[in-house]
C-alpha cells in the first residue's frame, strides 16, 4: 500500500471520489497545498464541504498567505447560505479585497457541474451538484484550463452577490 500523499503541482493520479468524506478530505489537501489561487464553481456552497472546520483553516491560511492571493466563488443558489449562515461567507465578507462571491448570469445558472481549481494545476471536479461523484487530481494542468475557460466564462458574466456582502451572519 503506497501512504505516499499527493503533491499539488506533481502527482497526476486520478483520485476517485464517491462520498462526501473523501470530496473533503481531498478538497481540504488541494487548498493546504495552494500558493496563490483558487476558483470555486459551486451550487450552494456544500456546508458538508466547505463549512467544515479542516477545509475553513485551509481556506484561511490561504486567503491570509500573500497579498497576491486571490480567491473567487460562482455560488448559483444562495439561499441555504442566506437561511443558514455560513462560516466561508463570513470569511469573504472580513476579506473582500482577497475573497469575492459572484452569482452566475443567466447562461451559467443552471451549470450542473462543482469544482474547485487550485494554482492552475490542481482540480476537484464533480459533474453533478448533487452527486458526490467525482475526481481529484493534483496536477493537470491540461484539464484545469479547460475548466477554468468555463469558469472565467461565469465570472466575467456574473455579478457580485450584494446578498451575501449585506448579510450578517
Amino acid at each position: 500500500m503506497d501512504l505516499t500523499l499527493p503533491v499539488l503541482g506533481e502527482t497526476s493520479d486520478l483520485f476517485h471520489l464517491h462520498n462526501e468524506e473523501e470530496n473533503l478530505v481531498h478538497a481540504t489537501s488541494l487548498l493546504r497545498q495552494a500558493k496563490r489561487e483558487l476558483a470555486i464553481m459551486t451550487h450552494d456552497l456544500d456546508p458538508k464541504i466547505f463549512d467544515q472546520p479542516a477545509f475553513l483553516e485551509a481556506f484561511k491560511a490561504l486567503a491570509l498567505r500573500s497579498r497576491f492571493t486571490r480567491i473567487q466563488i460562482i455560488l448559483q443558489d444562495n439561499t441555504l447560505v442566506l437561511q443558514q449562515g455560513h462560516r466561508l461567507v463570513e470569511l469573504a465578507q472580513r476579506l473582500p479585497s482577497v475573497i469575492e462571491i459572484r452569482k452566475p448570469s443567466q447562461d451559467f445558472i443552471d451549470t450542473p457541474e462543482t469544482f474547485l481549481l487550485v494554482d492552475d494545476c490542481g482540480y476537484l471536479h464533480r459533474k453533478a451538484a448533487e452527486s458526490y461523484r467525482g475526481i481529484a487530481c493534483y496536477h493537470n494542468r491540461h484539464r484545469v484550463n479547460r475548466l477554468l475557460a468555463l469558469f472565467s466564462d461565469a465570472w466575467e458574466t456574473g455579478t457580485p452577490d450584494r446578498e451575501l456582502a449585506r448579510l450578517h451572519l
